[in-house]
């Protein structure tokens, strides 16, 4: 049997009203709000962030590596391998990167499980994240959000078994941004809606339904992503589902439409309500369109994600204005910390900086971070053993610094005790302030910029999202 083995979602903590869109430029808006990425977040932050919660604390055995996004924050540079290298998975791995449209996310899951059936893999990780940006006054500000999703397909202890997909692959322009623009831009209004959307995807589901021969009412869970929450219902309408009981709720008014990862994150929301046997037909739309047709094994009881969609969705804080979130986009002029790191030390630091390993004495067990060669306790030498550093810990001590040119201020920087050793120095990420024996969980976001490239290093991050 193959299909989806294990999910998890993210979403950054930060939502703009819309309201506040609406007081800057006296534009209309829907109700609700938008997720939006930290100034420290991007697609490749995120996507990390939620592969680390779908593959868990020991990362079991992974053969190949997929990232999928329409933002990336290289132009050239393949982020699956970056994605694998933080997550500690093995260097033998196959990886890709998808891109160009928003059902990006969708086709690297069918790729991923057209892999495993041919038996060239017994597990793929596929993750996808979007931080997408609409230009000032634009139309799309108040429609575009912020969110990442991963999974993995396997051949064993599937929770959701692969049943069929069908594709369509066609041009029409509706959303799109050139190798010279930095925001997204939009064409066709209603006219996209109904002649691309509707009717590339709509065209992938019939295939599907004929021939599995199964009619729409067979189906429990629909979950299509859309370019606004009024498309997917008249999708859903016309190929004779009940919008109101099978489609999965739409993300716009909670989060915003969030590119590549709302296919799987709207699988994730279906996933965590599912029951065996169900099955859950998932659909994405760009240039054409996907639909991935899965049916809820016994295993999935005990096996959903550790933090449901609807957690990450309660977990969070409003921006109070909108001006914070144009600099969190870096579409006002904000002063940055500037440091250039060689290629020469990201190699030879990459096992500690990024995998995140520090030491262990053999002699006495202590733990050490960063990687050494002499015991902080009993000053044994050459005795050292590499361990992986947990990512998650408990706040030691913390201190605030308010001179620090960075784009927030004040930084809360903490000590933080990793679970199972090791005491790492580390910003704080996603806070204002922090306090002595806080649980905090480790996440890899943008440190600073030099030399034309982009730096990465861990932070620590309240556990906003944990069950009360």
């Amino acid at each position: 049997m193959v299909g989806i083995t294990r999910y998890a979602s993210y979403v950054p903590v930060h939502r703009l009203d819309r309201r506040l869109i609406e007081q800057a430029w006296g534009t209309r808006q829907a109700k609700g709000e938008v997720a939006v990425a930290n100034y420290d977040e991007d697609a490749l932050t995120m996507a990390c962030d939620a592969a680390m919660g779908c593959l868990g604390d020991q990362p079991a055995p992974v053969d190949g590596a997929y990232f999928a996004s329409v933002s990336a924050p290289y132009g050239e540079k393949q982020i699956a391998s970056v994605l694998a290298t933080v997550c500690d998975l093995p260097r033998a791995l196959f990886s890709a990167d998808f891109a160009g449209s928003t059902r990006a996310g969708l086709s690297a899951t069918l790729a991923a499980l057209r892999v495993v059936q041919s038996v060239a893999a017994h597990t793929v990780l596929v993750a996808a994240a979007d931080v997408r940006t609409a230009a000032p006054e634009n139309e799309l500000e108040g429609v575009l959000g912020d969110a990442a999703a991963a999974l993995t397909v396997g051949d064993g202890d599937v929770i959701a078994e692969f049943v069929d997909a069908a594709s369509i692959a066609d041009e029409f322009t509706h959303f799109w941004r050139t190798d010279v623009q930095r925001t997204v831009q939009m064409a066709g209004g209603r006219f996209a809606s109904d002649f691309g959307y509707g009717r590339d995807l709509g065209a992938a589901i019939r295939t599907i339904l004929e021939r599995q021969r199964l009619e729409p009412q067979a189906i429990q869970r629909v979950a299509l992503a859309s370019p606004d929450a009024r498309a997917a219902a008249d999708l859903a309408k016309s190929l004779g589902f009940d919008a109101k009981t099978q489609l999965v709720s739409p993300l716009h008014g909670e989060i915003g439409a969030t590119g590549s990862a709302e296919p799987l994150l709207l699988l994730a929301r279906a996933l965590d309500a599912a029951a065996p046997g169900d099955f859950i037909l998932v659909g994405g739309f760009g240039e054409g369109a996907d639909a991935l047709l899965f049916r809820a094994t016994p295993a999935l009881a005990a096996a959903r994600a550790a933090v449901p969609l609807a957690r990450w969705l309660a977990a969070k804080t409003p921006l109070p204005s909108y001006e914070r979130y144009l600099k969190f986009r870096r579409l006002v002029e904000v002063e940055e910390v500037s440091d250039v790191v060689t290629s020469v030390l990201e190699f030879k630091e990459r096992k500690q900086d990024i995998r995140l390993y520090g030491s262990k004495c053999q002699a006495c067990g202590q733990v050490q971070y960063p990687m050494a060669r002499v015991c902080i306790r009993c000053r044994a030498q050459e005795q050292m053993e590499d361990v992986r550093i947990a990512r998650r810990g408990d706040v030691f001590t913390f201190t605030v610094d308010h001179l620090i040119p960075n784009l927030e201020h004040p930084l809360p920087m903490a000590v933080i005790d990793a679970d199972g050793g090791g005491r790492v120095y580390l910003q704080i990420a996603d806070a204002d302030d922090i306090q002595i024996g806080a649980r905090v969980a480790f996440t890899y976001r943008r440190l600073h910029e030099g030399g034309g490239n982009r730096n990465y290093y861990w932070k620590a991050r309240p556990i906003r999202e944990a069950s009360e």
